[in-house]
């Protein structure tokens, strides 16, 4: 025969749920206050080597770097994230082959363009995650 919870443990239980809620809606607030955005060193400097590389290989043909410096890339995707320019480019880039390059590539090519627009430099590689790019907000760089 199974016996029902005493009152106090039922309460534990409850309060102990509680808790664990409030204490999720705490961190997700926290996260919600602390913005990330291109500024947070998001690329290594091996990356944006690589980036350039691609570049030279897959993007000269119609760009130059020339044509992202001076704010028009933080103009041209100001309040949208580095995951908006991301599935941009992969879907639309590079214009004789659409979608052509591996994600880590396009990511290389981005880490290039933020690296000449001296946005700050990291230690590690930009994802090629969409998700997480989406977390990262396009802003000028004060330099």
């Amino acid at each position: 025969m199974s016996q029902r919870p005493q009152l106090p443990t039922a309460l534990v239980l409850f309060a102990s749920l509680l808790f664990a809620g409030a204490a999720s809606l705490s961190a997700g607030a926290a996260q919600a206050q602390d913005p990330k955005s291109i500024l947070d060193r998001i690329y290594s400097e091996a990356q944006a080597q690589r980036g350039e590389q691609q570049f030279k290989t897959s993007c000269s043909s119609c760009h130059t770097p020339r044509m992202f410096l001076g704010g028009a890339f933080a103009e041209r995707w100001n309040s949208q994230t580095m995951g908006s320019v991301f599935e941009w480019v992969t879907v639309n880039m590079p214009a004789n082959d659409p979608g052509g390059l591996k994600p880590q590539q396009y990511a290389d090519v981005l880490a290039f363009v933020l690296s000449i627009n001296g946005y700050p430099i990291g230690t590690d590689d930009m994802p090629a995650d969409l998700a997480i790019l989406k977390q990262y907000a396009i802003v000028e760089n004060p330099k």
